[in-house]
């Protein structure tokens, strides 16, 4: 249902939820120019081996909707498994062995909770590891008569203890990176009886290595890709777009020769032109969520520009400038309200950014390039630099928030 008030626009225009459900998606949804969705989807259909896959895209820029919206067109022919893994574990401390034994973790989970056939000497070869591999013996689940409710129980248990206890997560890592290959084994026995059983191919889906820093990406997808690309199933990963401007991202693309990338939405050309049909699509995120009268006409075109084209920056900007309509006691959100909630995102980066990096941001603007260095990255990473593309070629701009900060530099 779109918002017809502010106070529902409030709460339906939520930048940290990304859409998921199928009602959502049909609801909310919004095509894009040079997607890669159709191209991934034709990827995974066609092909009948194993695919690992990499998918980037600023944060912020749809990534997790675009996904969510791939394996509802996928549901027939695959058995998807799609979770965070900051949902498991700690970004901040997150090894190759973590995502592998993430990964078997969530598909015994999605096995279980799916009360999926699977042959009992299986269940209980990969209920045997997951104990050695902790030293434990009690699951807590005694008279627990089917052997996968039991095992359920102790991948919960499990990956619930690997997020929060530093002592648990250095004890299973140690043990694990000696016996990679066990684990291997135990995903691959496991993930033959699903797809015999279901007759889909397993597609796994891992968000959120988007958002860890460039040495972690690196450290993963440059010195441990053999293991990431180990598991016998197709597996989609995201990574961090700082990445590809690495001196190292050759490398990884021979390992990871699937490299897609979602595009920002363009809110203006190269030579500075208005770019109507990108600010079209914006517009039309906001309008599939909120009664268009809830924003004066103006102000639907400001929003997208300000947005820089990254629905996430969109959206929580427009819930900044509702909320200060509403505390105007206005119905509906103005040019005025719009540039109060601008400017107090303006000051976030106004703290961040050093006075070197504003000099670089001003280069920027200027050549519509990004140089292969570490400072230049760091721009990428904290969205004050951008990257654009269309047909013909790539460029890069600042953020249009930022814009006013180089003239004046930090005062």
């Amino acid at each position: 249902m779109k918002a017809k008030n502010l106070r529902e626009a409030l709460n339906i225009l939520d930048p940290e939820r990304p859409l998921r459900t199928e009602k959502e998606l049909q609801n909310f949804f919004v095509t894009r120019a040079l997607s890669p969705l159709d191209d991934l989807r034709l990827l995974l259909q066609v092909t009948t081996g194993s695919q690992k896959v990499l998918f980037t895209g600023h944060r912020g820029s749809g990534k997790s909707t675009e996904l969510a919206k791939l394996t509802h067109g996928l549901r027939e022919q695959f058995f998807i498994i799609h979770y965070s893994i900051k949902s498991i574990l700690n970004l901040f401390d997150l090894k190759y062995v973590d995502v592998v034994l993430s990964l078997g973790l969530e598909l015994i989970r999605e096995v279980t909770t799916k009360k999926v056939k699977v042959k009992q000497k299986v269940l209980s070869h990969v209920l045997n590891f997951t104990k050695e591999i902790t030293k434990e013996t009690e699951t807590g689940v005694e008279g627990q008569a089917e052997i996968g409710a039991e095992l359920n129980l102790y991948v919960v248990k499990l990956s619930s203890k690997l997020g929060t206890e530093d002592a648990t997560r250095t004890t299973v890592r140690e043990t694990v990176s000696h016996r990679l290959s066990d684990l291997l084994e135990s995903i691959d026995l496991l993930a033959r009886e699903v797809e015999k059983n279901t007759k889909q191919r397993i597609l796994v889906i891992i968000e959120d290595l988007d958002k860890t820093d460039l040495n972690t990406a690196k450290d993963l997808f440059y010195n441990h890709a053999t293991s990431l690309l180990a598991p016998p199933v197709s597996i989609i990963y995201t990574f961090p777009t700082a990445l590809r401007h690495d001196n190292d991202f050759m490398q990884v693309e021979m390992s990871f020769p699937n490299v897609y990338i979602l595009p920002n939405l363009k809110t203006r050309s190269r030579n500075g032109e208005k770019d109507e049909a990108g600010l079209a699509r914006l517009n039309e995120i906001l309008t599939k969520r909120a009664e268009a009268p809830l924003f004066t006409p103006e102000v639907l075109i400001t929003l997208a520009e300000l947005s820089s084209g990254i629905p996430r920056e969109l959206i929580a900007l427009a819930r900044r400038a509702c909320l200060e309509a509403m505390k105007s006691n206005q119905p509906r959100i103005d040019e005025n309200h719009v540039e109060k909630a601008a400017r107090s995102k303006r000051m976030d980066y106004q703290v961040l950014l050093t006075t070197q990096q504003l000099a670089l941001l001003k280069q920027i603007e200027q050549t519509k390039r990004v140089e292969n260095d570490e400072a230049h990255r760091a721009l990428l990473h904290n969205l004050s630099a951008l990257e654009y593309r269309n047909d013909v070629g790539v460029w890069h701009d600042v953020h249009p928030l930022i814009k006013p900060l180089l003239n004046e530099g930090k005062a």
